[in-house]
């Protein structure tokens, strides 16, 4: 579903229906009291639909959700593209609600699916990870649990989603994301109120980093896909992964197609190094427009030809990612790869992927970050300078050195 569509049903259809269901739960506490705390937790259902890297960093909050409360079953709502990101971390299928969003009439059957899933599975509380999501607000609501942990805009800017979370937290642009998903999980511990709830420390340090081990079956598959596009791939090549994409939700995170392309061919002049263009199905017809103008037979075009899994193995085999913001980037920090991260719009302050290969760069102008959770990452901005100008050298510079690190 396009993007722009998503956020004007999201606004047209969203706030009336939270402000309805606001009414609806108003009256209902009014005359019925209080809703009754469950004793333990069994089930809770961690809604994330949008963003994939965001799987990465919760991580750290499913496992706050096993310590706090043992016993409990982690269940995850999300998208298609979201399932695929399980896969690869290795969250059981069993435990997923998915829904597609193939077209309008897909879109609206799995959503009813899913509301009557949760209904009947007896969730105890929801964790929204989506920040000032009305749908996903919704969904938390219509499930029944008892106990809704989300950000809530108090009196900040953010967008006008009801009152329909029990534990209210307030969005911090101060802290990482993996912190902010942690205290959400924290909250559910405290009582209702005083608000703002989640009223203690978490440090980034004590969080928790997902690791993925190699798989013997992926790594041979992988090693296939390479030896198909390089005869000469195996031992003494090195792989440097190049990764251009960013969601269509914010566009203006991309380093210039170009700049890519120059730092290919730079990289390719390594006589031991093999750079590969990864990227989506979708992306790979861009990535053959912009390598048609070249002839060097060490810079080949991976988009398309793994599986998110596959993709991670490929993380496994290869020595450095160069790669915008975006879920490629924290799913490369499930496993030892170094990663550079070009960073613009938006600050690494909250979505740096975490690790101690990574390497964010930022030229961090005055205008920047322009896009963020309160403004649905939706800026004025045409010419981003602050990707542009972060010089091709610059980028070569910090690849070369991570390659020399590695021998």
């Amino acid at each position: 579903m396009p993007v722009q569509l998503m956020r004007l049903v999201d606004f047209w259809l969203g706030v009336p229906c939270c402000l309805l269901l606001s009414l609806y739960a108003w009256a209902r506490r009014l005359l019925a009291g209080a809703h009754r705390r469950p004793e333990a937790l069994r089930r809770v259902v961690f809604i994330q639909l949008a963003e994939s890297g965001a799987f990465v960093a919760a991580h750290s909050a499913l496992r706050r959700l096993e310590e706090r409360h043992p016993g409990a079953e982690a269940w995850v709502l999300t998208f298609s593209l979201g399932s695929q990101i399980l896969d690869s971390l290795r969250f059981p299928p069993d435990r997923r609600i998915v829904i597609r969003t193939d077209g309008p009439l897909v879109f609206c059957r799995d959503t009813l699916a899913a509301v009557a899933r949760m209904r009947a599975l007896g969730v105890d509380a929801t964790v929204n990870l989506e920040t000032f999501a009305r749908y996903s607000t919704i969904l938390a609501f219509l499930s029944g649990a008892p106990l809704r942990a989300g950000f809530f805009r108090f009196h900040d800017e953010g967008r006008y989603t009801g009152d329909l979370l029990t534990h209210r937290l307030v969005y911090s642009p101060h802290l990482h994301a993996a912190q902010t998903y942690a205290a959400l999980v924290e909250s559910l511990a405290e009582p209702e109120g005083p608000e703002p709830l989640a009223k203690r420390p978490v440090p980034l340090e004590d969080l928790e980093l997902p690791r993925v081990a190699s798989d013997p079956a992926l790594r041979e598959a992988v090693t296939a896909t390479l030896r198909g596009l390089d005869p000469e791939w195996g031992p003494g090549r090195r792989l440097v992964l190049l990764n251009m994409n960013a969601s269509d939700m914010a566009p203006n995170r991309r380093w210039p197609a170009e700049n890519y392309l120059r730092l290919a061919a730079r990289l390719a002049e390594e006589p031991d190094v093999l750079v590969g263009f990864i990227g989506a199905p979708g992306e790979r017809a861009a990535i053959a427009h912009l390598l048609a103008g070249g002839s060097h037979a060490r810079i080949v075009n991976l988009a398309g030809k793994t599986s998110v899994p596959e993709l991670v193995e490929l993380f496994h085999v290869a020595d450095l990612l160069v790669s915008n913001d975006s879920g490629p980037a924290h799913l490369a920090s499930v496993t030892d790869l170094d990663i550079v991260v070009l960073f613009g719009p938006e600050t690494p302050k909250i979505f740096r992927p975490l690790g101690p290969r990574v390497q964010a760069v930022s030229l961090e102008l005055a205008c920047s970050p322009c896009i963020s959770a309160y403004n649905q990452k939706r800026s004025p901005c045409s010419d981003n300078r602050c990707l542009k100008d972060i010089s091709v050298e610059s980028v070569l510079e910090r690849a070369l050195a991570v390659l020399r690190k590695r021998g």
